[in-house]
């Protein structure tokens, strides 16, 4: 008896710590934001099974953007996407080397139909048929048929690794980045490369010595050719050419870069307000074969969830929402840059942004955690509530049936796994399509994730990797935040109101512990302020979504007011008097207004688009989360804060920065016409 009494305790213990760590809907209903006979019939509608069919298929095709490859599993999509009763087709558009969509200059297409490296002598045998593994070919080779030597060069980056070392009409072996090593080693009269670059480094990179990762060469420069290899392959030729062995290559490579398109499959679920807005489904399609997590596996969820939608509200089990909801299936981030550039008007009517890239991995074998990325600082908004709360209850479910064997809301896939879902919300993170909505755009996203996974861009991210279990999960998020945000009305105004009030409450609080434990006291009332100029926007932003709202967020944004006074009272009791407001750096950045989207759609993108480069010494050397400083400050620079305030909003979200280093990076931008201050 004494152990079972225990037993209970322990269970209610781990329970509590749940209803803590995942938050908690009130009793009596699943969520508060949908009732349970909706929430029930997507659940029950979903499949995890469908979408790994999906992946699987996709996994037969190489999909490199504007390529016969990528053509082939845009058909695939669409026709699913036709076959689950939705309005579907395939827009495409030049990939030319010339059309410039807003800041994108579009690349060439590039065909393939066969490439092979043969080791002559002294052992022969092929090192790499593309016909068989197309990832062994780096993307944009070009062709060519040579018979010669290699020569190791190390990394193959810098002037110091070829001294010494005679690589004219050789092939290198060579481990650094592949674009760079061709600059060095062509220039030296190199014909190509072989190259072991790892472009995703991971820490269980030395536990898959024969994975073979996915590289590409320049989009826009002439190129040579790359064939890539696995670490063993890598370190069995280094080491044989250390002891002196005379090591010769054969070369046959046919491919070209030509005139292409770059196909995006749109579909679409009418809804029933033309001027309501739209909600987007987001992925990217391209990657190597077989890409079953990066990014068959977003691709195939976003599908599932059209087909979820598409067929509960062609049966009437759920009404039909007031904002269209849109698929967009494109190369990624040029395509989505492609689509934006092309229909302005879609863009303006966008309201939000569901992005899958990479959902589906069992942790078990990829490592991988599922995270729900949060909308930049530039950007507050509702939707960081909305999958909050759907991905609580999700993850909540799993949760009780391992600790409860509780499986009523486990959600689990027939060929799936039981186990419980390793997932949590997260600041935001860069590195995919959501990026050109957040951009200047400025349309919320909801990113979901894969981080880390130990087979992304390598020919081991296959269909045995992903659990169909996770897949109906995700699923089921993805699909109930979706199918919310299209259909808010005003019965959905309280609810919404009072998730996003309670859980900012927990942000200020949050913003007060980090305040008190910042010897800066200047930065300490920087976060405190910053926090609740977050959540007095993140409530506004349910006005456009629910114009009801307008009646209960001035009494409430008083109450954020009360809760910063309050901690800047607290500030005080712990001796951090807050200083004067900064002095000067009261100059007003305003970007070009040309500039729409991202300054740099693909590596060296606005460079080739203007042929503007930067000039001078570095002002954010040493930032931390550089890559977020630069999208995030050119995002603020609306002509409307100045310097001092953007500073404050960065250094709360992304880590301390001077306005001086800001300020100088401002000036950069407006060198390459990006910005002008005044």
């Amino acid at each position: 008896m004494r152990t079972e009494v225990t037993r209970c305790r322990i269970r209610q213990t781990m329970r509590t710590a749940i209803l803590l760590i995942c938050g908690f809907s009130a009793w009596g209903q699943k969520t508060t934001l949908m009732p349970d006979a909706r929430l029930n019939a997507i659940v029950e509608e979903a499949s995890g099974e469908l979408p790994l069919d999906t992946i699987i298929a996709l996994g037969e095709h190489h999909r490199v953007p504007a390529t016969a490859g990528f053509n082939d599993g845009a058909n695939l999509i669409l026709a699913k996407a036709k076959q689950y009763g939705l309005d579907a087709h395939i827009e495409n558009f030049p990939a030319d080397g010339k059309t410039t969509y807003n800041t994108f200059k579009s690349y060439l297409g590039w065909q393939i139909s066969s490439a092979v490296l043969t080791e002559i002598a002294p052992q022969p045998h092929v090192i790499g048929d593309w016909s068989k593994n197309p990832i062994v070919l780096a993307d944009f080779s070009e062709s060519a048929d040579v018979t010669t030597e290699l020569v190791d060069v190390g990394a193959g980056t810098s002037a110091k690794d070829y001294t010494d070392r005679n690589v004219r009409g050789k092939i290198v072996l060579a481990g650094g980045q592949t674009e760079q090593v061709q600059r060095m080693a062509v220039e030296r009269g190199a014909v190509g490369i072989l190259s072991y670059f790892q472009n995703q480094d991971r820490i269980w990179i030395d536990e898959h010595p024969k994975l073979v990762r996915w590289g590409h060469l320049s989009y826009y420069d002439p190129n040579k050719f790359a064939f890539m290899i696995s670490q063993g392959q890598a370190r069995e030729f280094r080491a044989r050419l250390a002891r002196g062995e005379a090591i010769r290559l054969h070369a046959a490579v046919n491919a070209q870069r030509a005139p292409g398109t770059f196909d995006v499959v749109v579909a679409t679920i009418p809804g029933t307000e033309a001027d309501a807005g739209e909600i987007v489904y987001s992925c990217h399609l391209d990657h190597q074969k077989p890409s079953a997590n990066d990014n068959a596996s977003g691709c195939s969820t976003i599908l599932e969830d059209a087909r979820i939608l598409s067929k509960l509200i062609r049966e009437g089990t759920l009404p039909r929402p007031r904002r269209t909801i849109r698929y967009i299936f494109p190369p990624e981030i040029a395509g989505t840059t492609c689509y934006l550039a092309r229909h302005p008007d879609i863009a303006g009517r966008i309201r939000a942004v569901i992005h899958m890239d990479m959902v589906g991995g069992d942790p078990k074998i990829t490592h991988s955690v599922l995270h729900i990325d949060r909308t930049p600082a530039s950007i507050p908004s509702l939707v960081n509530d909305v999958a909050e709360v759907f991905g609580e209850y999700v993850i909540q479910g799993s949760m009780k049936m391992i600790l409860e064997a509780d499986a009523s809301d486990s959600i689990l896939s027939n060929e799936g796994s039981k186990d419980a879902l390793w997932a949590d919300f997260t600041p935001f993170s860069m590195g995919s399509d959501h990026q050109v909505y957040e951009s200047t755009y400025h349309i919320p996203a909801i990113y979901f994730r894969d981080a880390p996974d130990a087979f992304i861009h390598t020919d081991g991210d296959r269909s045995a990797n992903i659990d169909p279990t996770k897949l109906r999960r995700v699923a089921v998020i993805g699909a109930a935040s979706g199918y919310f945000l299209a259909g808010i009305g005003s019965g959905d105004v309280r609810p919404l109101v009072a998730e996003v009030f309670a859980r900012g409450g927990k942000r200020q609080s949050e913003a007060l512990r980090r305040a008190l434990t910042e010897p800066d006291a200047r930065e300490a009332a920087n976060l405190i302020a910053e926090s609740a100029r977050q959540e007095r926007e993140t409530l506004a932003s349910i006005a456009e979504f629910a114009p009801g709202a307008h009646a209960l967020i001035p009494s409430l944004t008083k109450e954020i007011n009360q809760r910063e006074n309050q901690a800047m009272k607290a500030l005080e009791a712990f001796g951090k008097q807050a200083p004067e407001a900064e002095a000067g750096f009261t100059m007003v950045p305003r970007r070009n207004p040309a500039m729409i989207g991202l300054m740099d759609v693909v590596p060296g993108g606005y460079a080739q688009f203007s042929g503007k480069t930067f000039s001078g010494p570095d002002p954010l050397a040493g930032i931390p989360e550089r890559e977020i400083v630069e999208y995030e400050a050119f995002n603020l620079a609306d002509g409307q804060r100045s310097v001092a305030q953007i500073r404050d909003i960065l250094s709360a979200a992304y880590g301390k920065i001077s306005a001086e280093a800001l300020l100088g990076y401002y000036k950069q931008l407006a060198q390459m016409q990006v910005v002008s201050i005044e």
